[in-house]
């Protein structure tokens, strides 16, 4: 006796609109959570006077980069008399921050960018990228979901760098 497939068809549909719906759920939660992105209230001793949080921020890093990003949040920050100057952005999921810190990587290399690679180091489980360029000392990483760029005077980097990195664990 052959029984119709019609019911286990609509079975299976939906399980698939509730599977659906539940990941939206998750990436809208995750969504409202990277956007309350907030930056340390001084860094390397120099205290913030300028922050843009939001989706001013977003479009901040598309025009300086000329080209979108699945970015769902932002935060930019600056210390001091542009002593330090901060940059988070979030994506959707932490493998996304991997490829795009990767991108910047291979970007950099290619030597088209004022930023001149020095090394790495290890913080961790994570990778930190350093970097010249601009009067400053540059370094990027990514934390989770985020990829967090920092921009320092020489005199300030390195303590700018140890509280960003205990910041955005």
């Amino acid at each position: 006796m052959l029984r119709r497939p019609g019911p286990w068809l609509l079975m299976g549909a939906g399980v698939l609109i509730l599977a659906a719906s539940l990941g939206y759920l998750v990436y809208d939660w995750s969504r409202s959570e990277s956007a309350s992105l907030n930056v340390p209230a001084q860094l390397g001793g120099a205290p913030l006077t300028q922050k843009i949080i939001g989706p001013e921020a977003v479009a901040e890093v598309a025009r300086l980069h000329g080209k979108d990003f699945p970015l769902i949040s932002g935060a930019m920050a600056v210390y001091g008399q542009s002593a330090v100057t901060l940059w988070v952005t979030g994506v959707p999921a932490s493998p996304m921050a991997g490829e795009i810190v990767a991108a910047m990587t291979g970007k950099i290399a290619e030597g088209r960018s004022p930023f001149l690679p020095t090394g790495t180091r290890q913080a961790g489980d994570r990778t930190i990228y350093e970097l010249n360029g601009m009067g400053q000392r540059h370094f990027y990483f990514r934390s989770g979901s985020l990829v967090v760029w920092l921009a320092a005077d020489d005199t300030l980097a390195e303590q700018a760098l140890e509280q960003v990195a205990a910041f955005y664990p």
